[in-house]
């Protein structure tokens, strides 16, 4: 103790550390027990004995004396500070002049407080110091700090005693930055490579530099808004990586174009070629911000999660309009082949590659691409009905379960935490045996992998008795908050496996296969009511979450074992338990009438038998650190045995001594754990994890529940008989319906306001849906790429479907411009839809292409750290390469489909006039 004390005062004194606290410490006590046969012998009372040791243990100031030397303060010195000194204090003074002292009565002991609470590291007792930083303290400074100094310290340690240093969040944000760094130098380098391919270097590096132009000016208006580079910022930078060279691709290759085909000067060919796109790059960025607004504010516990999305991305695309639209073309102005000159031979080669990969690209486009395209033009009634179907396939997938739905993914931790419950009241020493069982099979598997692996698979196993340390921690930073739970809690336990980094053990030993193993090792402990084991870094709730509430406790149990036994049915249901627990047994204490004739009252009563069971606190002192409480209660002995309390001797005012069973009853009642209610009921919960494997809590639900979550099949069955319990959703499958209903409803009102916005430079209501109808199939390609890589889809998914809209409706509405202005122009409809895909063809492919290639390292990158935003990743990612299919084919198809409905109304007009 006087160990861990010292260490942590030296933490304290580091520079970028606010506070500390110890986790696993007794406080000192002095404890007074004195037995009821001591006080029955000398016909004592705790509060005649309370009264001596205040009297006896004191030190008292006795004023100031003023002389010529100076004011001498007069003080009573008599304070007993150690469990010795309290012995020889006086309780009594016989009338033959000898006195009774504290040590004749009472056991005296100088030690710690009876805690039902421990820890263990790898087996052995263990205490840790949580350490925590507050306004502006540096994360990665105080980590590097803490990382030194228990580095230098373990040298210094004593020889019995070892100090560790575990769950470094800050490593956490390292691996996070590194990762945007390497994903950000990849993805650059992929997005110059392809850039270069088509256009000029120089062109391509200026069109390149607006990524850390936009990022930059983004940078400094985060803070602005609240955004800090936390995992979910950090990953949108990621995120937008190819998005946001779409505008500057667009500008860049048009006035490249324009140089290269109509022979324009450097300042023609920029000005001209730069507001020739200004109005769909202009409402290409508005729309692609009006997509990402909807995350600002969804719907339930998680919901204000998702605003750090478009907070980050906004700022980026605002950024991105305005370099693209000012910087970009003041830099193509005087843009040339300086790199070639520089360079002859590597520049001829670069002048050579682009040559070869633009003429096989148009030779593509004019061999191949428009004769499929006048082809789809022709039949084009018989081409929408292919991509309907397609579009209803990709759907089935989803419903039929080839692709698993998950509402939020499930992320593999490297911690597995073993939460274990006995009833309550279960003493600490039987709960401590149970999780000895668990740690033991835990500490056998960790020298199991660790030898067979030639490598350290499990780092550390950290045991809690009395508690569920970590499960609480977790559930700090959980969406719903902490659960409270009794301060007196030794029917509880939890064995944590800590597994080394992720990515040091790839491909051999996942938490999840740590769990299958120990599940099995371990099995059913008889008396354990709960036996959890979980590894996930985040959780919006279990996955299968019933509320039942009703006012009959009969009704309500028929109804949980009813449901508990159905949900058993189905695969991959596993730590299926309910709220409805047993708790401590109460001994209570109700007065008889006999009571009244001593002049006993409930408060006379309740006062004697706390002090004798529960204590009474005497002093409280101060000896150097320590806050030390004095107690003074009946032996242990006797407090652990329940016939004390019935032959209790309550002391009356006139000193008569009356056995408690004489003037009050005690009687035993069965408690419970804890008891909710929501509006006067009784409510009962049930909960369950699904193992994805086998099933998904979604396919589960849908058989039980239907789409307003109202309860069928044989869940309506259970409920019909038993008329006066009420069912609600709750957890995960409750934030479910309510986040997708927002996001939905929420989405719907962007694509109606996307299309006033489009209505504006297309002039027109019809056109816009030319557009619109690329969106949906932004979802195959999406549900696609789930399928190909084997990932269920999640609310992120539907997430990365909605940053994929913005990138398609940005594609669309340039090549309608480009349409609507060939038409002006004189072209018929054919002729300007076939030139519009040919000269739109480059830019739309570049702006896909970059935009996946930015994504790409995240597709492949199998890093803990990426994990969470992977169906986010595959959705964009995957998604926009077949919206750049439906783009480039669909979308021509759709407008002269929509020229037809238009001609058509024309006609009708001109009948009737």
């Amino acid at each position: 103790m006087s160990v861990t004390k010292s260490i942590n005062d030296e933490i304290k004194n580091l520079s970028e550390v606010s506070f500390t606290e110890i986790y696993g410490n007794r406080n000192r006590e002095i404890s007074i027990e004195i037995s009821e046969n001591s006080l029955e012998k000398y016909n004592l009372t705790f509060d005649e004995i309370a009264f001596a040791i205040n009297m006896g243990s004191i030190d008292l100031p006795g004023g100031v004396i003023s002389s010529t030397k100076g004011d001498l303060l007069i003080r009573t010195v008599g304070q007993s500070y150690k469990g010795d000194e309290f012995e020889n204090i006086v309780i009594r003074t016989n009338a033959n002049g000898s006195t009774l002292l504290l040590k004749d009565v009472a056991v005296i002991k100088d030690t710690f407080e009876d805690v039902d609470k421990f820890f263990k590291w790898n087996g052995t007792k263990a205490m840790f110091i949580s350490v925590n930083l507050v306004g502006d303290q540096d994360v990665l400074d105080a980590s590097d700090q803490l990382r030194n100094f228990v580095k230098n310290k373990k040298n210094d340690m004593p020889e019995n005693i070892q100090i560790d240093y575990w769950y470094d969040q800050a490593r956490f944000l390292e691996d996070r930055i590194n990762i945007l760094y390497k994903n950000f130098a990849i993805g650059m380098c992929l997005v110059l490579i392809l850039l270069t391919m088509f256009l000029r270097p120089s062109v391509a590096f200026w069109v390149a530099m607006g990524i850390p132009i936009s990022f930059g000016g983004a940078l400094l208006l985060l803070p602005l808004l609240g955004v800090t580079i936390n995992v979910l910022s950090t990953f949108m930078f990621i995120v937008v990586l190819g998005i946001v060279v779409d505008d500057a691709i667009i500008v860049g290759e048009n006035v490249f174009r324009r140089r290269i085909k109509l022979k324009e000067d450097n300042f023609t060919s920029t000005v001209k070629g730069t507001m020739e796109v200004m109005l769909p790059v202009f409402f290409g960025i508005l729309t692609t911000i009006v997509v990402f607004a909807p995350m600002l504010d969804l719907a339930g516990d998680t919901g204000p999660i998702w605003r750090t999305f478009p907070l980050t991305a906004i700022p980026i695309l605002v950024f991105s309009l305005i370099e693209s639209t000012t910087i970009l073309p003041a830099h193509l102005n005087h843009a040339g082949e300086w790199f070639q000159y520089r360079f002859v031979k590597f520049g001829n080669i670069l002048r050579s590659a682009r040559n070869y990969f633009s003429k096989k690209l148009y030779t593509f486009v004019d061999d191949n691409w428009l004769p499929l395209v006048k082809k789809s033009i022709k039949n084009r009634y018989q081409t929408v009905s292919i991509f309907v179907g397609v579009l209803l396939i990709s759907f089935s997938l989803l419903a039929g379960g080839w692709v698993k739905w998950q509402f939020f993914p499930v992320l593999e931790a490297e911690e597995v935490a073993i939460v274990i419950d006995l009833p309550e009241g279960t003493p600490i020493d039987t709960t401590e045996k149970v999780t000895k069982m668990v740690e033991m099979e835990a500490l056998k598997l960790k020298n199991e992998l660790n030898t067979e692996n030639n490598r350290k698979i499990i780092s550390h196993v950290m045991t809690t008795v009395g508690d569920q340390y970590f499960s609480a921690q977790e559930a700090e930073s959980s969406p719903t908050g902490p659960v409270l739970k009794a301060s007196s809690t030794p029917h509880l336990g939890e064995v944590v496996v800590i597994l080394t980094p992720a990515d040091s053990r790839w491909g051999l030993t996942g938490a999840y296969d740590i769990i299958n193993i120990l599940r099995e090792r371990v099995g059913i402990i008889p008396g354990v009511e709960r036996l959890n084991f979980s590894a996930n870094i985040f959780s919006a709730g279990k996955p299968i979450h019933f509320e039942f509430s009703g006012n009959n406790f009969d009704d309500l149990n028929r109804v949980i074992k009813n449901t508990r036994l159905l949900l058993s049915n189905y695969a991959g249901i596993y730590d299926l338990n309910d709220s409805d627990k047993i708790g401590k047994s109460e001994l209570q204490i109700e007065l008889l009438p006999a009571a009244e004739a001593y002049g006993l009252t409930t408060a006379i009563i309740a006062k004697q038998v706390r002090q004798a069971f529960y204590g009474e606190e005497v002093q409280r002192i101060q000896r150097q650190d320590d806050d030390i409480k004095v107690m003074l209660k009946l032996t242990k002995i006797e407090r652990d045995n329940a016939r004390t309390l019935e032959n209790l001797r309550i002391r009356t005012n006139t000193g008569i001594k009356i056995p408690l069973y004489a003037v009050a009853k005690v009687k035993e009642i069965p408690g419970k754990s804890a008891i909710k209610r929501i509006d006067g009921k009784r409510v009962v919960e049930i909960t369950s994890d699904v193992d994805i494997s086998k099933n998904t809590s979604s396919m589960i639900l849908s058989t039980i529940i239907g789409p307003e979550g109202n309860p069928i099949n044989s869940l309506k069955n259970i409920l019909d008989k038993e008329p006066g319990v009420s069912f609600a959703l709750a957890g995960e499958p409750a934030e479910q319906a309510e986040q997708l209903q927002d996001i939905f409803v929420k989405f719907g009102i962007a694509i109606f306001t996307i299309f006033v916005l489009l209505a504006i430079p297309l002039k027109s209501y019809f056109k816009p849906l030319i557009i619109l109808s690329a969106i949906p199939f932004g979802m195959v390609g999406a549900i696609l790429g789930h399928l190909m890589l084997f990932q269920p889809m999640s609310v992120l998914s539907l997430l990365g479907v909605v940053a994929l809209s913005g990138v398609v409706v940005n594609d669309s509405l340039l090549l309608v411009v480009f349409v609507n202005r060939a038409k002006e122009n004189g072209d018929d409809t054919l002729t300007a839809v076939i030139d519009a895909v040919r000269s739109r063809f480059r830019p739309v492919i570049l702006t896909s292409l970059t935009t996946f290639l930015g994504i790409a390292p995240l597709l492949f990158n199998q890093s803990t750290q990426v994990l969470f935003l992977k169906p986010m990743a595959i959705s964009l990612g995957i998604g926009i390469l077949f919206a750049t299919f439906v783009i480039l084919l669909l979308v021509p198809v759709s407008y002269v489909i929509i020229d037809d409905f238009i001609n058509l109304i024309s006609r009708n007009k001109k009948k009737s006039a």
